[in-house]
């Protein structure tokens, strides 16, 4: 009998699991990121410290069988800011398909929210590896598409040895002589990394960067301060004039497995000042991509969105790809209302 409760291991199990099923299930056909413990720690666990409300698990007796993780959320709806979660990837063991496991997994995170009158969960899919059809089927789902991504190839060759596919194969050879790493040439004056002591005027920058959206994710003042630095994943550099921060690019890696393995960076926040012209904030946007090649990243991505210029990413050498992303949205009430045409934040992940 199938029993779904709240997950009861730690980091290290929901990476094994995750990872297990997803490798088994896709890994052979598509691309897929590799969610070590650290990165699990980082998002979901915190140490033990972050709570378990929409950490939901499927049993059968003490098999873990499948998984529904989500974290708690601060989420802009419309033009004000609400309870909810965010990071849906539902997840099912092979063995334990076709059984509706994934839907009684969707309808307890529902029955949390309503619980604690949170108001919605938002979740990130693209059309790969697989098609969006869990959500289709979820009872009170709703998709918003149209998001698509900005890449930066830092080691072509790589990319192309790791690629699926033959037109992919050739994409990257072909664009191999063509790429010019003009970010090795940007000044580091004036950016450094960032310091606990420049969440305040951090806040501000993001805050001020998500005042167009009206659906997405937003932050109370100790996730931002996870999201900038948590022990060694996220990567914050912060652009200082006149003794004030007013620029930041936070990063964070992530290995990436394909025809073998590579790693990949994946932007999670850009954020400045009106008053910081275009040249510094292509400088700290490079100045942070000196710092991803040095650490060996193949290539790095990011979702359009608030904050992603795309004068300043095109100017750095950055390729918009097609508009093939989603946001998930999964309402605990039937009569909540959703902006027609939103204006989306969301993670990569």
């Amino acid at each position: 009998m199938i029993e779904v409760r709240t997950f009861e291991g730690d980091a290290s199990e929901a990476s094994w699991f995750l990872n297990r099923v997803w490798q088994s299930t896709y890994g052979k056909t598509a691309p897929l990121p590799v969610w070590d413990s650290r990165f699990c720690d980082w998002r979901l666990f915190r140490g033990g410290q972050a709570p378990r409300d929409y950490l939901l698990a499927a049993y059968e007796g003490k098999t873990l069988v499948g998984t529904l993780f989500a974290e708690p959320a601060r989420l802009r709806l419309g033009r004000v800011e609400v309870d909810g979660s965010y990071g849906l990837r539902a997840t099912v063991t092979n063995s334990h398909r076709g059984q509706g496991i994934g839907a009684k997994l969707a309808h307890e995170l529902l029955r949390r929210h309503q619980d604690r009158a949170a108001r919605l969960t938002l979740g990130f899919t693209t059309t790969e590896p697989r098609p969006p059809g869990f959500w289709r089927r979820t009872w009170n789902t709703r998709l918003f598409g149209g998001l698509g991504m900005w890449m930066y190839a830092f080691d072509a060759r790589a990319l192309a040895r790791w690629s699926f596919t033959d037109n992919e194969r050739r994409l990257f050879t072909l664009a191999h002589p063509f790429l010019r790493h003009r970010f090795r040439e940007a000044d580091r004056q004036d950016i450094r990394p960032y310091q606990p002591a420049d969440l305040n005027r951090c806040t501000a920058l993001v805050h001020d960067m998500l005042r167009p959206v009206t659906l997405g994710y937003t932050y109370t003042t100790e996730q931002l301060a996870a999201q900038l630095q948590y022990r060694d994943v996220p990567r914050t550099f912060v652009l200082e004039q006149d003794g004030e921060v007013r620029g930041l690019v936070s990063s964070h890696s992530l290995l990436m497995t394909g025809v073998g393995e590579l790693t990949a960076e994946v932007v999670d926040l850009m954020a400045f000042h009106a008053s910081v012209s275009t040249e510094d904030r292509q400088r700290l946007l490079q100045v942070a991509m000196q710092d991803m090649e040095r650490r060996g990243v193949a290539f790095a991505g990011m979702l359009r969105g608030p904050g992603t210029s795309a004068c300043l990413l095109l100017r750095s050498g950055w390729v918009p790809l097609p508009r093939r992303a989603k946001v998930t949205c999964l309402m605990p009430t039937c009569d909540l209302d959703l902006p027609e045409d939103p204006c989306v934040f969301t993670h990569l992940r």
